[in-house]
């Protein structure tokens, strides 16, 4: 009977060991000189840290690479350790492109790490959290019983991080600070959520910091999947506390190997350090690295981000190209720059996927750091929108650049739009995140995105004025087979102007930048000051007659420009009346320096602002970015960065202005002449 019992004991606290090789935590800071932390684990669960730059062959996207340095730290004895552990259990947990599903990786990590760590005398603690978080086992030195808590969970809820990591009872992070030990907490996840806020985060740090919590992030999902998000707030985490946030686990192997790297990093083992020398490439998206330890033929993958300084590109100027307004049958001509960074190209043609659209010249070499001007030519055929893609064929990298052109308001007669990603036949689990994406239009233009659940019966809104060509889409509990989505260009008057809600009105975001009446009919640009002094019919300039003012400042206009019956405001819009005016102020609530809630922030002298010191009261609570544009009075510039001037449409004030200042915090009215040229904000029919 005895030999029983021993025997028994002996069993529930053996530990299991793999060999494995881990690389995580890369460094490209100093890029092409790269670091990586590695762990080297051999049968008998000990850190290998006795080996040489000869016994690893490193590769970036499967090409051979010099490691320069190999360091390892002396082994320190293993302290005992305090161990909450959270499984993610919302439904995109459950999902998989091929291979286990995340929620299962993440079981198998958790009870790995369970029979690498010694119990007792260390403890684990677990609980699980789709939109509530759940304790399921207190801190314990029961093995057996921890492992069979993990064994039944299945994914299938919401998510929330915030009520995760942070719930006063059963948040990680609060159940973390029970251990009796070192404390540490283990996240397993996905990551398909948003961002934790600044103030969420930083409770989270203040937490660890209070009660000496070392936090390890664990991501089942492709390192590309939504680089920004929640895995940021979870990266920050784990650096601040010392602990270590590994990504892009997908396989079962690689789930099995981290439950080794977790228990040597808490119980106080050093990971060794690998450096090597990278090289510019044209991808900026992940390089994936492979590390092989050829003595036991152990291989380990991780990934990072080259720094976008080192990307072998063409980078053009302007970022996107929009020609507002084009007559058409008028070419309309505009210079773009194109520099070559990185490497020399050799450009042999560059082709336009709209023939409305060219450039010249069409084929040229540039070295590395060498700028080249380029024309842009738009022959419209109608006033619609239009798109272009241009291609540059070259022996380098690839290389494309958009540009859109039309009037305001005037749909596309070629539809461009299109969606890439749902394309059919996609299936969706309840719960997890995905990506819309489409294609079409310029990446800062605004679309509507819309789904069904009824093959296109009734159509549900998801965003509307999504921009940046993707969409980070949660998928809904409303299962069906009859799925299908589209997506709708939402121009405003040049694509990408705000609309800004001040109690019930909508105002422009930006000050008005047209060059037609709503009709087509252009308004002519008059630059000299005698002329501008004498006109009688509607103008317009750039302040000073720069059109690098124009793209911050927008247009001014004069007095017959805002009175001409073809209407100059864009269509569903309007130039503001006294009345809409003394509106807005009334929604300011006319205290003291209720103004202020108009105007941007910032100052000219402190070099985070366009108005001059002290813009008196500037909140730009409502986002209205009033900016101090000046005005022309007389044929003359004056007032830029001390004052705004807005045209209303003069229904009970003759050439009537409204104003900011930079010395004070008030909206004044007031009256000039008509050859004054002033900003113009509209506002929505």
């Amino acid at each position: 009977m005895n030999k029983i019992i021993t025997l028994f004991l002996f069993l529930i606290s053996y530990t299991v060991y793999s060999q494995s090789l881990s690389v995580f935590n890369v460094n490209s800071s100093a890029f092409p000189t790269i670091k990586a932390n590695f762990f080297n684990i051999d049968a008998e669960g000990k850190q290998i840290t006795n080996s040489n730059i000869t016994d690893f062959d490193l590769k970036e996207n499967g090409l051979s690479r010099k490691v320069t340095t190999i360091s390892c730290p002396e082994p320190n004895p293993p302290k005992i350790v305090s161990i909450a552990m959270s499984i993610d259990i919302s439904g995109s947990m459950m999902y998989s492109d091929a291979g286990e599903s995340p929620v299962e990786l993440g079981k198998t990590t958790a009870k790995d790490l369970c029979n690498s760590v010694p119990m007792p005398p260390s403890e684990f603690a677990l609980q699980t959290c789709d939109s509530k978080a759940y304790i399921l086992q207190d801190f314990t030195t029961d093995k057996q019983k921890l492992i069979s808590k993990i064994d039944p969970i299945t994914a299938y809820g919401d998510n929330d991080f915030v009520e995760q990591l942070l719930n006063n009872i059963t948040g990680l992070l609060n159940l973390a600070k029970l251990g009796k030990y070192k404390r540490v907490a283990v996240l397993y996840t996905d990551a398909w959520w948003y961002a934790l806020t600044d103030q969420q985060l930083q409770a989270c740090k203040d937490t660890c910091s209070k009660y000496n919590i070392q936090f390890f992030a664990v991501i089942y999902s492709r390192s590309e999947a939504e680089p920004n998000g929640i895995k940021a707030s979870l990266q920050a985490l784990a650096k601040y506390t010392g602990g270590v946030f590994y990504d892009g686990i997908t396989s079962l192997t690689a789930a099995k190997d981290l439950a080794n790297n977790i228990q040597l990093q808490s119980q106080g083992g050093k990971p060794c350090e690998i450096v090597w020398e990278s090289t510019s490439s044209c991808l900026e998206g992940l390089t994936k690295v492979e590390l092989k330890y050829n003595p036991d033929n152990l291989a380990g993958n991780t990934s990072y981000r080259s720094p976008l300084s080192s990307i072998i590109k063409l980078e053009v100027n302007p970022i996107t190209l929009r020609f507002k307004s084009a007559i058409p049958g008028i070419k309309k001509d505009t210079t773009i720059k194109v520099t070559a960074k990185n490497a020399d190209f050799n450009i042999t043609n560059i082709i336009s996927s709209n023939p409305a659209y060219s450039i010249t010249p069409t084929a040229f070499s540039i070295n590395s750091g060498q700028t080249r001007d380029l024309t842009v030519s738009y022959l419209p055929a109608d006033s619609g929108y239009t798109y272009t893609k241009f291609t540059f064929v070259n022996d380098m990298c690839p290389a494309k650049y958009s540009a859109s052109g039309g009037f305001p308001g005037k749909k596309a007669k070629i539809q461009t739009l299109k969606i890439i990603h749902p394309n059919g036949g996609e299936s969706f689990v309840v719960g997890m995140d995905t990506v819309i994406s489409w294609d079409g239009v310029l990446e800062d233009e605004k679309v509507k995105i819309e789904y069904t659940t009824d093959n296109g019966i009734n159509w549900i809104e998801i965003a509307d004025s999504a921009i940046g060509l993707k969409y980070n889409w949660h998928v809904p509990k409303t299962p069906s087979n009859e799925c299908l989505a589209r997506v709708t260009a939402r121009l405003g008057y040049d694509g990408f102007c705000p609309e800004v809600q001040i109690c019930n009105q909508i105002w422009m975001g930006c000050n008005l930048d047209v060059d037609t009446y709503r009709n087509g009919d252009p308004i002519p640009e008059v630059t000299d000051s005698a002329e501008w002094v004498n006109a009688t019919s509607g103008a317009w300039c750039y302040y000073n007659n720069d059109p690098a003012m124009g793209e911050i400042y927008g247009k001014i206009y004069n007095w017959y420009a805002i009175q001409d019956s073809r209407g100059l405001a864009p269509e569903g819009w309007h130039i503001p009346n006294f009345d809409e005016w003394n509106q807005l102020e009334d929604c300011l609530g006319r205290t003291e320096g209720s103004g202020g809630k108009l105007k941007s922030t910032g100052t000219i002298e402190a070099g985070d602002g366009l108005w001059y010191a002290p813009n008196a009261g500037a909140t730009n609570e409502f986002g209205f970015s009033a900016l101090p544009g000046g005005l022309r009075e007389f044929g003359q510039f004056h007032y830029l960065g001390f004052g705004g001037f807005w045209w209303d449409s003069f229904e009970k004030l003759t050439n009537g202005l409204k104003e900011l200042e930079y010395d004070n915090a008030e909206m004044w009215s007031s009256f000039w002449f008509s050859a004054v040229g002033c900003s113009v904000r509209c506002v929505k029919d």
